[in-house]
């Protein structure tokens, strides 16, 4: 039993998960865009206006004093000594002498709640640097952090002091910041410093990279709900459907015989009008079409056997008509017949005979209908029978063709018309006389044993119209010598090439064969004729007939001939 397969049924569950993980993908990636987008522009405008908030609560000049401080070398210095013993009294008083510490403490504490109460991760003012940035005011960390350096500090690039850094996102080694960075201005017009704020936005990232997560994992068992479900309706609907009827389909005509076909054509399922309703429709009308052509075509067959076995018997019949037994004449030693005709179909159009007129005379028929098949064949039968029993009234050979001619024309309502050569040897002499009724030259063996084509007169042919007179002309056979007859197929045998056997490759073909018998001559013609033409399928009816004139019997056994009494002129 053939195995059943759900090939379609599996590719269109493919094409299904595909096509969901498809969709899920581009709306799971642009909604994460998206959202990122948002959340970070909502969080970038935070730091912005905090900035910008941090900026307008600073005084610019104080800061300008405060850089011009603490980045002297007397503050530098008196800093590293700070740190070394770890004592910020010195930075303390060093801003009490100069008049800014007071200020100091107030703008840290202002930053620090302004941190603290926007719950940002740093908030700091930075005097920036060409290579560095000097912290002012950070209240994240101790007086000692003021004045302390550091390169691409809160990402600012070493930007100019004048130039307002735009919020972004990135990741530091604080961990991902939102970050943004105010000019402050002094009574001059100038810059001597930034506010930036940092937003540690490591939360809001991780929480984004858990819901990611969780938006997969979701996905995912949507999907697999989805597959299962597509998977059960397909091949409910689809990949079942289709197997039945592939499994009905290659089992219909496998057993049974044609009667027995009509239980095994496919029924249509009680189902919505779709494709598979359709598709099931179209092969139960094909299968009833099928057995009605079965129905037919064994009908036909039937009647072909028929029609065969009728042909073989219409052949045999037609064969038992001609001499076929060779010997032809076992008693008689003074000449030597055989021939043979080769149809183009089952049956055939050309037809050859030769019987005694009396003891002493020979008749010779070799005859060629128009067409061939069954027509020609019965055609054939018709005009032998005529020719042969004319013939045997001892009469002339133009007499015996225009006899013939008369009777044929009689019911000819066909129009079909034979070639005839019809030739009456005397068996004493080898003398011939013979009448030709459009037929092939015959072929004559002259003294020196060489064959040639004798040009008698041709007459026009038996059938084709009435009142036709026929003239008789004579030859003499030597003795051991041989008279070749045939009908067109031979020379018109042809190639796959279209070239024609000819006259001139018989005439060849019979001098290579000069000393054969009858029968060899014959049969080395036929040999020829079929490897000249190879494989190209025989065209026309091909029939040969040699008769060697051996010679005379003795005085004693010879009697008066008929035909010598009837003292008729050719």
């Amino acid at each position: 039993m053939k195995k059943k397969t759900n090939r379609i049924g599996r590719e269109l569950i493919c094409m299904l998960v595909l096509f969901i993980v498809l969709i899920i993908g581009l709306l799971l990636c642009g909604g994460y865009v998206v959202h990122n987008r948002e959340v970070d522009s909502l969080q970038m405008q935070k730091v912005a206006d905090l900035s910008v908030t941090a900026a307008a609560l600073l005084d610019g000049d104080y800061l300008k004093e405060l850089s011009e401080a603490v980045s002297s070398e007397e503050y530098q210095s008196l800093r590293e000594q700070a740190l070394e013993q770890d004592n910020p009294v010195l930075l303390e008083e060093y801003l009490r002498g100069k008049g800014l510490y007071e200020d100091y403490i107030r703008y840290t504490q202002l930053l620090a709640e302004l941190q603290n109460g926007e719950k940002v991760e740093y908030v700091y003012v930075q005097d920036l640097g060409p290579e560095d940035a000097m912290y002012l005011l950070d209240p994240s960390e101790t007086i000692l952090s003021l004045g302390f350096r550091e390169k691409n500090a809160a990402g600012l690039d070493n930007r100019t002091k004048n130039e307002r850094v735009e919020a972004t996102v990135s990741r530091s080694e604080y961990g991902w910041l939102c970050t943004c960075a105010e000019p402050v201005t002094a009574s001059d017009n100038t810059c001597p410093a930034v506010v930036g704020v940092d937003l540690n936005m490591t939360d809001i990232i991780n929480r984004r990279h858990r819901f990611l997560f969780f938006m997969l994992m979701q996905s995912a068992v949507l999907l697999l709900l989805a597959a299962l479900a597509g998977s059960f309706y397909i091949r409910k609907r689809v990949s079942d459907p289709i197997s039945r009827l592939a499994s009905e389909a290659s089992s219909f005509g496998t057993d049974g015989e044609v009667s027995d076909l009509q239980e095994q054509v496919v029924s249509v399922p009680d189902r919505r009008e779709d494709e598979i309703k359709a598709l099931y429709a179209d092969i139960r009308k094909m299968q009833l079409g099928i057995i009605d052509y079965m129905k037919n075509l064994t009908a036909v067959t039937e009647e072909k056997e028929r029609l065969g076995t009728e042909l073989n018997i219409a052949n045999r019949i037609q064969a038992s008509m001609l001499p076929s037994t060779f010997p032809a004449f076992p008693d008689r030693d003074e000449f030597d017949v055989y021939a043979l005709m080769k149809p183009a179909k089952s049956v055939a159009g050309d037809f050859y005979d030769f019987f005694l007129i009396d003891d002493d005379h020979l008749g010779v028929v070799m005859a060629d209908v128009s067409g061939k098949g069954i027509p020609a064949s019965l055609f054939m039968m018709m005009a032998k029978i005529i020719i042969s029993n004319i013939a045997q009234m001892g009469i002339a050979p133009h007499e015996v063709l225009e006899k013939a001619n008369e009777r044929i024309c009689m019911n000819n309502d066909e129009d079909m018309f034979v070639t005839v050569w019809f030739g009456i040897i005397t068996i004493s002499t080898g003398h011939v006389i013979a009448a030709n009724a459009g037929h092939e030259y015959p072929v004559l063996q002259n003294e020196d044993g060489v064959f040639e084509l004798f040009h008698d007169r041709h007459g026009f042919v038996i059938g084709g119209m009435e009142g036709v007179r026929y003239k008789d002309y004579e030859f003499d056979l030597k003795k051991g010598k041989t008279l070749f007859l045939y009908t067109d197929g031979v020379p018109e045998a042809t190639t796959a090439q279209n070239e024609q056997f000819g006259s001139e490759r018989m005439i060849e073909a019979l001098n290579r064969k000069q000393d054969a018998d009858p029968q060899e001559l014959v049969h080395s013609m036929l040999r020829t004729v079929d490897s000249f033409d190879g494989d190209v399928p025989q065209f026309d009816d091909i029939t040969m007939l040699a008769i060697r004139y051996v010679g005379p019997r003795t005085e004693e056994d010879q009697e008066p001939s008929f035909i010598e009494s009837q003292d008729y002129e050719p």
